[in-house]
């Protein structure tokens, strides 16, 4: 059981490894610190970093600062930018766009009557987005300086593949609709969709948009405005967290990438090299600590690559999702205070 003899509360730590939002409470935070296990059992989130991102904001800078540069201020906003819409696919994305309107504030550098960040407010295009996490990072940048778009998808699109099916459906009834003038060009031609990215990314939402058949396919832009290299201080700050809830008698650590579990177990010393046999043992004699995935692709990584079997698969990628399959494992076992 997950609770003291006497009754009195205690605190069950939920590890994620992940960097936590920035700019703003990380939602999972929030969900946790607000949704107590019982009455006598609460959550006690962490955050360990696996990745460490190094953003570059030069060539957003510049692809707003040329548009400015092509006088569209004097036209139509929404008809004479350049994309239908923006992809995003991570937070990161989303965090080094805000950093680089945020860069845009209003100064000298501009002669015109108005600059760029004013065009973005009457910018009409869809902003789409995978996942809860991603899409409320970037309703907030929309209410602050884009209050005209729209953001897509979200809780319906948690996978690439789920949000490539959804752009393929919006953009092309778009195209059909009363608004089309924001979505083509002036010969009538579609316009291309700008998919923010990092240096490492898999491509399946650009590859299903553009091999679409004829009539539905649509072209997409990749922009790298990020990098990714694995955390140096990860195995030790892994370690660490360990060590600080090593008294509770229930742990739980989430991960949310294949990147994230590898890491995960081999800074915890639970594989031999690359075989699928070292972790066996060490699960074995903890078993306090319990292992959650965000999400099937990761979860089947786990498995075929290490033959390591996850407790919990979250059935959504959100902080809902984790506290549902979380607490369904805890009462099955009968972990629940």
């Amino acid at each position: 059981m997950a609770n003291t003899e006497d009754g009195t509360n205690v605190s069950i730590p939920i590890i994620f490894l992940k960097t936590p939002s920035v700019g703003h409470k990380d939602p999972y935070t929030t969900y946790f610190d607000c949704n107590p296990l019982s009455p006598s059992s609460s959550y006690e989130p962490f955050y360990v970093p696996v990745l460490e991102h190094t953003s570059n904001l030069t060539p957003i800078v510049t692809m707003l600062s040329c548009y400015h540069r092509s006088k569209g201020y004097q036209q139509n906003a929404c008809e004479s930018f350049p994309y239908a819409g923006l992809i995003f696919t991570s937070q990161r994305a989303v965090e080094t766009f805000a950093s680089a309107l945020d860069s845009l504030l209003p100064n000298n550098m501009f002669d015109h009557d108005k600059t760029p960040l004013e065009l973005l407010q009457h910018l009409a295009i869809p902003l789409y987005a995978v996942g809860p996490a991603t899409a409320r990072s970037l309703e907030g940048i929309r209410d602050k300086h884009m209050p005209c778009c729209r953001v897509r998808g979200g809780e319906e699109a948690g996978t690439g593949e789920l949000l490539a099916a959804l752009i393929l459906r919006d953009y092309n009834t778009l195209c059909n609709g009363p608004g089309s003038a924001c979505i083509r060009c002036e010969d009538g031609e579609k316009k291309r969709l700008l998919f923010l990215t990092g240096a490492k990314h898999r491509d399946v939402v650009p590859v299903t948009l553009r091999s679409a058949p004829d009539e539905q396919s649509i072209d997409v832009e990749t922009m790298v405005v990020y990098a990714t290299s694995e955390s140096l201080s990860f195995a030790s700050d892994i370690r660490n967290s360990l060590e600080a809830t090593a008294t509770a008698p229930v742990r739980w650590i989430v991960i949310f990438s294949p990147t994230s579990g590898e890491s995960l177990l081999r800074a915890l010393g639970w594989l031999k090299g690359d075989t699928k046999d070292g972790w066996r043992i060490q699960r074995l004699v903890d078993r306090r600590t319990y292992i959650a995935s965000i999400g099937p692709t990761t979860r089947d990584y786990m498995k075929s690559t290490f033959g390591f079997d996850v407790d919990v698969c979250a059935e959504k990628p959100s902080p809902e999702g984790v506290r549902q399959g979380v607490e369904e494992f805890m009462r099955t076992e009968g972990l629940t205070p």
